[in-house]
C-alpha cells in the first residue's frame, strides 16, 4: 500500500501523446515512492447524452489524500471541463504542475518542439538550397499552429527571405482541402515551392499522398517535413523529416517539478526540447530501408483486433440485454475484462444508491426501498479481478478509490474512468496494468458505453417493474375496499389451484340490506357500508388467505384449512361488524350473511363445487334472517 499518491488529470489516454506522457509520469512517480491515480475522460467526443458524465470526473478523487496533482490541460477538447478541473485543483490547495504548450494557470512544464521549425527551415535552405518555403497549418489546433507559423515567419524575415500570405495555407484536414492546399501553394506563388513545412506529421503525409496522386514527386519536386515524429511518418518511403516528440521525458519532468513543489521549492516554467529527425522527405539520404513490412504487419494486427473487438462488443451488448440484475451480469463483465491486454486489475465500483428508485416513482407506486440499503456515503465494489482471480465484493466508505483492506496488486498506477451515465455520477472503473505499462485501448470506450447501457437498462427494469406491479395492483384491486376485484381474485385463485391439491375453506359473504341503506341514506352510505365489511374481512384473515369483492355486495374468501378454520374466520367477521355497530354513529346497521364450505381441492371443478356449496350455505343463513 502506497502512503503517498498523486493524481493525473488527462483526456483521451489512448492517444500516443497521452499514453507516453502518462507512462513518463507513472515511472518517475514510482522513483519518488508515489502511487499515480490517473483520471481520464473522452471529452469532446460525441457520445450523445452520456457526454455529460465527463463532468463527474471531479467527484472521484479524494483530494485530501493526495500529495499533489498533474494537470495535462492541453489534452482537453472541452474548455468547460478544463476550466472546472482547474478551479477544483485551485480550491484543493494542492501543489499542481500543468502540462500545456499555451497559457496555463499553474506552474507549467512544456515541450518545445516549436522552435525546431526554424531549424527545419534552415536545413532546407542550407542543405537543399530552398528559396521559397511554404507552411501548411492546422485549422483545428489554431494556437500551436499559429505559433509555429509566427516562428517560421520571424526566422525567414531575420534571414531576409521572402514570405507572404501566398506561402501559407491553413487546412481543415479533409481530402478536398489537402488538394486545395496543394493547388494554393504550388500555383499561387511567384515561384514553385522548394519546401512545405507542415504543422504535424499527419498533415505532412496527407499532403504527400495528395501530391503523388497528382503526379508530383517528394522530395524530387519539393521537400516536405512534419513535426511530431509519428510511427506512420517514419514508415513512409522515404521516411518523413520531422521533429522528435519527447513526451515521455515531459512526463518525467512534470513529476520532478511536482516533487520540488511539495518540498517548498520555487520554480520557473521548464521545458524539454525536441530535435530534428532527418528522413528522406526533405531530400536527404534516408539510409538503409526501414522494415516497412513490420509496420504493415502491425497495422493488420491492429485492424484484426478492432474487428474482433466489434464482434465481442456486439456479443456482450446482446448478452447484457437479457439480464435483469447486476449480480447476473458480473460473470459476463469479468469474461470481457480478461481480454484487456496486460490488465492485472479491474474493479467496478458503483455508488450504493445507483439503482435506487426516485422519490417520484416511490410516491407513485407506494413502494419503499429496503431499510439500510441506501446511503450517500457508501460505495459498493461489485467486481474485483486481480491477477486473474475474482475477489469478493464489498461496501466501503467514500473517500478512497478502493477499499483500504483490498489486497495490494503491487501496481503503482491506477487508471480511473467514470461510468457513463446521463448527467450523474454513479460509479467508476479502476484498472491496473502489468509492470505499470499501461495498455488502455481505444476499444474500451465501447465497453464503457455498453456497461453504461447495461446499468441504465437495469435501473429502467427496476423502475418498470415497480410501475407495472403498481398498475397490476390498480387493475386487480377493488378501489372501495382494497381487496382484490373479480379479475384479481380469479387470477390469484387460478394460481392457487394450479399449485396442487390442497385443503381449502371457502367463505361466501353477502351484505344484508344494502338496497335499503342506499334507498334510505344514499349511495355514499352504501359505499361506506361496503368499506366497513371489506375492513372486517381484511382484519379477520391471515396473510395466506385470498379475498375478493366479486360483485356489488358479494365477497369470496379462500383460506387454507378445514371447516373449523372457515367458521372461525366467519365468526371474526361477524364479531368485527357487531363491535362496529356498538360504536358506530350511523342510523343503520351493517351485517352480512356468510356461507362456509371446506374440502380437498385438486382442480377448478372441485373448487367450483365448494363455492356453490358456500353460496348455498350463505343463502340458508340469509333466509333464516
Amino acid at each position: 500500500m502506497f502512503d503517498k499518491k498523486i493524481a493525473l488529470f488527462i483526456s483521451h489516454i489512448y492517444g500516443d501523446y497521452q499514453r507516453n506522457l502518462t507512462q513518463g509520469i507513472i515511472d518517475k512517480a514510482l522513483e519518488y515512492g508515489y502511487q499515480t491515480e490517473v483520471y481520464t475522460t473522452n471529452d469532446g467526443e460525441d457520445l450523445g447524452g452520456l457526454t455529460e458524465t465527463e463532468q463527474c470526473i471531479l467527484q472521484l478523487p479524494a483530494f485530501d489524500r493526495l500529495s499533489g496533482a498533474i494537470f495535462a490541460s492541453g489534452t482537453y477538447a472541452s474548455a468547460e471541463l478544463r476550466s472546472r478541473i482547474s478551479e477544483r485543483l485551485s480550491a484543493s490547495k494542492l501543489p499542481v504542475i500543468e502540462v500545456n504548450d499555451s497559457v496555463s494557470v499553474f506552474q507549467r512544464v512544456t515541450m518545445d518542439n516549436n522552435t525546431m521549425i526554424g531549424t527545419l527551415a534552415e536545413h532546407f535552405i542550407k542543405m537543399h538550397g530552398a528559396k521559397r518555403i511554404c507552411y501548411l497549418g492546422c485549422k483545428g489546433e489554431p494556437d500551436i499552429s499559429d505559433l509555429r507559423l509566427s516562428i517560421l515567419r520571424s526566422f525567414l524575415e531575420k534571414n531576409h527571405l521572402p514570405f507572404s500570405e501566398k506561402d501559407v495555407y491553413i487546412c481543415d484536414e479533409t481530402p478536398e482541402d489537402y488538394n486545395a492546399a496543394l493547388s494554393a501553394l504550388t500555383e499561387n506563388g511567384t515561384a514553385f515551392p522548394d519546401a512545405i513545412l507542415c504543422y504535424n506529421d499527419r498533415l505532412a503525409y496527407e499532403l504527400i499522398i495528395a501530391a503523388e496522386s497528382r503526379g508530383y514527386k517528394v522530395p524530387g519536386d519539393f521537400g516536405v517535413s512534419g513535426a511530431d515524429n509519428t510511427t506512420a511518418g517514419q514508415n513512409m518511403i522515404p521516411p518523413l523529416t520531422t521533429v522528435s516528440y519527447p513526451v515521455y521525458d515531459l512526463g518525467q519532468l512534470a513529476v520532478d517539478d511536482l516533487y520540488a513543489l511539495t518540498k517548498g521549492k520555487e520554480l520557473v516554467s521548464t521545458a524539454v526540447f525536441a530535435k530534428v529527425i532527418y528522413g528522406g522527405s526533405c531530400g536527404c539520404s534516408s539510409g538503409e530501408g526501414r522494415k516497412i513490412h513490420l509496420y504493415a504487419h502491425a497495422l493488420q494486427s491492429k485492424i484484426a483486433d478492432l474487428e474482433r473487438s466489434i464482434i465481442r462488443t456486439a456479443r456482450v451488448s446482446s448478452c447484457f440485454g437479457e439480464l435483469s440484475e447486476i449480480e447476473d451480469s458480473l460473470d459476463l463483465i469479468a469474461e470481457y475484462t480478461r481480454d484487456i491486454e496486460n490488465c492485472t486489475g479491474f474493479y467496478l465500483v458503483l455508488s450504493a444508491d445507483w439503482n435506487r428508485l426516485s422519490e417520484r416513482i416511490l410516491t407513485l407506486t407506494g413502494s419503499e426501498e429496503p431499510e439500510g440499503a441506501v446511503s450517500e456515503d457508501l460505495m459498493t465494489l461489485y467486481l474485483a479481478l486481480q491477477n486473474g482471480k475474482r475477489l469478493p465484493g464489498c461496501t466501503f466508505q467514500k473517500g478512497t478509490l478502493l477499499p483500504d483492506f483490498l489486497p495490494a496488486d503491487n501496481e503503482n498506477a491506477r487508471i480511473v474512468s467514470p461510468v457513463y451515465h446521463h448527467g450523474s455520477s454513479i460509479g467508476y472503473v479502476v484498472m491496473t496494468f502489468e509492470n505499470n505499462r499501461i495498455r488502455y485501448p481505444f476499444q474500451l470506450i465501447q465497453y464503457l458505453v455498453n456497461l453504461s447501457q447495461l446499468l441504465d437498462m437495469l435501473r429502467n427494469k427496476k423502475r418498470s417493474h415497480a410501475m407495472s406491479a403498481h398498475l397490476e395492483e390498480l387493475y386487480m384491486r377493488d378501489s372501495l375496499t382494497g381487496l382484490y376485484n373479480k379479475a384479481g381474485f380469479e387470477y390469484y385463485r387460478d394460481r392457487k389451484v394450479a399449485s396442487g391439491p390442497l385443503d381449502l375453506a371457502v367463505l361466501f359473504v353477502d351484505m344484508n340490506g344494502l338496497k335499503k341503506i342506499n334507498d334510505e341514506n344514499g349511495h355514499d352510505a352504501g359505499d361506506f357500508a361496503i368499506q366497513v365489511l371489506g375492513q372486517a374481512i381484511h382484519r379477520a384473515l391471515e396473510e395466506d388467505a385470498l379475498a375478493g369483492r366479486i360483485g356489488g355486495d358479494e365477497f369470496l374468501i379462500l383460506l387454507p384449512g378445514d371447516l373449523s378454520a372457515g367458521e372461525a374466520a366467519a365468526k371474526r367477521i361477524r364479531s368485527y361488524l357487531s363491535n362496529y355497530g356498538n360504536v358506530g354513529s350511523g342510523n343503520y346497521s351493517i351485517s352480512a350473511s356468510i356461507g362456509v364450505a371446506a374440502g380437498s381441492v385438486d382442480g377448478a371443478d372441485a373448487l367450483e363445487a365448494l363455492v356453490k356449496e358456500a353460496d348455498w350455505e350463505m343463502y340458508r343463513e340469509k333466509h333464516k334472517k
